[in-house]
C-alpha cells in the first residue's frame, strides 16, 4: 500500500506587517520633504544698525609751483600738492557800527523868557533861581537885564537835574529872589520842553573792535587770494590760506567805551599767501583718510565741509609751502566683516542671534525676520542668510 502523499502548507504572511512597512516609508518620505522644505524655504533677514564710528586723518602735504592740472600725488617720500605761493603787503579800512550802550545823565535844560511888566531895567545875576508851579528849580546860565516893558530869552539848568525837571513842559517860571511885589510884574515863561535827563547811548566795547579787526584781517586775506586766483586758470574752486607774517598798521578811531554809533578800523599787514585746487586737496585728503579705514569697515561720510589746512612752512625763493590738513569722515560695519560670519548665526535662534551681535560695541541695533512663519531658528544654509547693513 503506497503511503499517501501530503502536500506541504503555505502559512500566509499578515497582511498588517505590509501596511506597517509601507506607512513608515511615507511617513519618513513626508518628514523627508518636510525637512528639504524646511531648509528650502526658511529665510533670515538681519538688519544691522551699525555705530557710527569717526575717523580722522592728518597729514603734511608739500606746495609745489608745478603746472596747475598736473594733479595732487605721492612724491617718493613726499606727498604733494599743485599751487601757488606769493607774498604781498595789504591795507585798508572799514566802518563797524558800534554794539554796547549806557545810560548817560545830561544836563536837564532850555530856553526861559524873561517878561518885564515893571517900569524899570530888572538886572538879573548869573543863577538866578526860577521856580515852577511844581517847585522845580531852574537857574540861570549867565547875567541879563530886562528892560522895562520888554523881555529877554535866557538859558537855564534844572538844580538838582531830576526825571521830574527833564520831563518839564512849557509853564510859568516866578522868580523866587524879587520882593513878592514884583513877583506877578517881572517873571518867566517857557514855550518848549527841557531837554536833557537820563539818555541811552551807543558806546565803542573792546568786542566790538575784536570783531572789527577780525572782519577787516578776513577781508583783506580773501583779497590776497583772489590775487593768485588771477595767476590760475579758471578750471575749478580754488582754496586759499594767508599767513600774516608782519603787521604794519592797526588803528581805529575810536576807544573802548567812546560813545560812538559807528568807528573805523584801519589795517596795514605784509602777508604770504597760498592758494590751490579744492579737486586736488580733497582727493589726496580723502585717499589719505580711506587708509585710515580699519579692516572689515568702509568709510560712509566724509566731511569735507569742514576740510582744514593751514601753513606751517613756506620757502619764499622757491614757491614752496608745507600744508598742514585735516579731514573727518565716519565708518561703520561691512556686511563681510568678521563680526558678521554666517558660520557663527546658522543653527541660532532669533534671541540668541541677537544676543551674539549686540555684543559687539560696533553694533548699535539688530532686526531679525525670519520666514516663513514656521521657521524659528537661523538657516543652516548661509546662502538663505541676507545681512542688510543700514547706513
Amino acid at each position: 500500500m503506497n503511503p499517501k502523499k501530503i502536500k506541504p502548507t503555505l502559512k500566509p504572511q499578515p497582511v498588517n506587517l505590509y501596511k506597517k512597512i509601507a506607512i513608515s516609508f511615507v511617513v519618513m518620505t513626508g518628514f523627508l520633504v518636510l525637512f528639504v522644505i524646511y531648509l528650502s524655504f526658511g529665510q533670515a533677514e538681519i538688519i544691522i544698525t551699525p555705530v557710527r564710528e569717526p575717523v580722522e586723518v592728518n597729514f603734511i602735504a608739500d606746495l609745489m609751483p608745478k603746472e596747475i592740472g598736473e594733479g595732487a600725488g605721492v612724491v617718493p617720500g613726499r606727498i604733494t600738492i599743485p599751487g601757488r605761493l606769493n607774498e604781498t603787503v595789504v591795507s585798508g579800512s572799514k566802518e563797524y557800527e558800534a554794539s554796547g550802550t549806557k545810560v548817560i545823565q545830561e544836563e536837564v535844560g532850555g530856553k526861559v523868557t524873561i517878561i518885564n511888566n515893571y517900569s524899570k531895567v530888572q538886572p538879573l545875576v548869573a543863577t538866578t533861581r526860577l521856580l515852577s508851579p511844581e517847585g522845580i528849580l531852574f537857574r540861570t546860565k549867565e547875567r541879563v537885564d530886562v528892560p522895562p516893558g520888554g523881555k529877554v530869552e535866557v538859558e537855564v539848568y534844572a538844580d538838582p537835574p531830576t526825571g521830574q525837571a527833564a520831563n518839564l513842559g512849557p509853564t510859568h517860571f516866578t522868580i523866587p529872589g524879587l520882593w513878592s511885589g514884583l513877583q506877578d510884574k517881572i517873571y518867566g515863561e517857557s514855550y518848549e520842553k527841557m531837554r536833557g535827563g537820563e539818555r541811552e547811548v551807543k558806546i565803542v566795547t573792546q568786542n566790538d573792535l575784536d570783531k572789527a579787526y577780525a572782519d577787516l584781517t578776513k577781508n583783506l586775506s580773501q583779497g590776497v587770494i583772489e590775487e593768485i586766483k588771477k595767476e590760475m586758470e579758471a578750471a575749478g574752486e580754488i582754496l586759499g590760506k594767508v599767513l600774516i607774517t608782519e603787521i604794519l598798521e592797526r588803528k581805529s578811531n575810536a576807544s573802548p567805551d567812546d560813545i560812538k554809533d559807528k568807528f573805523i578800523v584801519t589795517l596795514k599787514f605784509r602777508a604770504v599767501g597760498v592758494a590751490f585746487y579744492r579737486r586736488d586737496l580733497e582727493s589726496l585728503a580723502f585717499t589719505k583718510l580711506q587708509s585710515q579705514v580699519s579692516e572689515g569697515k568702509e568709510l560712509v561720510s566724509v566731511d569735507f565741509n569742514n576740510l582744514s589746512f593751514v601753513i606751517e612752512r613756506y620757502d619764499l625763493k622757491g614757491k614752496e609751502a608745507n600744508i598742514n590738513v585735516q579731514l573727518n569722515g565716519e565708518t561703520v560695519l561691512k556686511a563681510e566683516s568678521k563680526i558678521l560670519d554666517k558660520n557663527n548665526l546658522i543653527g541660532k535662534s532669533k534671541e540668541e542671534a541677537m544676543k551674539y551681535l549686540l555684543a559687539f560695541p560696533e553694533i548699535q541695533n539688530v532686526e531679525i525676520r525670519l520666514s516663513p512663519f514656521w521657521v524659528r531658528k537661523i538657516p543652516k544654509l548661509k546662502e538663505h542668510i541676507e545681512i542688510i547693513i543700514k547706513k
